[in-house]
């Protein structure tokens, strides 16, 4: 099983104790043949070049500043475990506010600060928490959001050309191109759960989205390989679906 290093954290897990559950990957070899980086993004010219286009994704992703609990002194008035801060990303998948991000970002926080493309900032409520190191989230925005579309897991295949948008600060020039060079599915029902990819990874870059060539989400970016930096992982968008179903279920029931 491969090591996953996670972004501002590293846990250096097995996959399938990491997710959980049972996987096994659709595809037993490492597709390498034909397969490399791809850094000028070979995918849809409507996500790379034009530029209207490109501000019509940016409403859908948020930075996001997780907070814990301040610093407590001890008995002896030592000062105890600090406050710690972590950043990542988040992409928004309902126009109420809530959004999907990665659990290890989120962490134990009791404050979390949401920034939106435009500058406002919200503080979010944790919504659910994921053994999938999913996390959503929710914000109370006066105004509706824009929702990114969900692609359809059918049609993620290997070879599929994608991108991230590692959003940090919403700085455009964090586009990277790869592929699907991997998909994992759950022993028991297929569903599509994890997608490895040959998209390298930066520090910060947790919770950013991975896109097909129209735009849609086929994951949300949560690692990558410790024993080979060139692959990374990504939560699938079929898992996300599921986690926002229970989500849903839950409160009108």
């Amino acid at each position: 099983m491969a090591k996953i290093s996670l972004h501002r954290s590293v846990f250096g897990l097995a996959l399938g104790v990491f997710l959980g559950i049972n996987l096994i990957p659709c595809q037993a070899q490492t597709f390498s043949t034909g397969v490399s980086p791809d850094p000028e993004v070979l995918v849809s010219q409507t996500l790379v070049s034009n530029q209207n286009s490109r501000l019509n994704l940016e409403p859908t992703l948020v930075d996001i500043k997780a907070v814990d609990a301040p610093a407590l002194l001890s008995d002896n008035g030592r000062t105890g475990i600090g406050s710690e801060e972590r950043y990542g990303q988040g992409i928004i998948i309902d126009s109420a506010g809530i959004i999907a991000t990665n659990r290890h970002v989120i962490g134990n926080a009791q404050h979390i600060y949401v920034v939106l493309s435009g500058g406002k900032i919200f503080e979010a409520d944790i919504l659910l928490n994921s053994t999938a190191d999913l996390c959503l989230i929710k914000i109370n925005a006066p105004f509706p959001l824009r929702a990114v579309s969900l692609a359809d897991p059918s049609e993620i295949q290997i070879g599929s050309k994608v991108i991230a948008i590692a959003n940090a600060g919403f700085n455009p020039q964090r586009i990277r191109g790869g592929q699907v060079i991997k998909i994992f599915k759950e022993i028991t029902t297929n569903n599509v759960e994890l997608l490895e990819t040959n998209i390298p990874l930066k520090p910060g870059d947790s919770g950013g989205p991975i896109l097909n060539r129209e735009g849609s989400l086929i994951g949300l970016i949560m690692g990558k390989q410790i024993s080979d930096p060139s692959k990374s992982y990504a939560i699938a968008a079929n898992r996300i679906q599921l986690e926002y179903d229970r989500y849903r279920n839950a409160i009108l029931n």
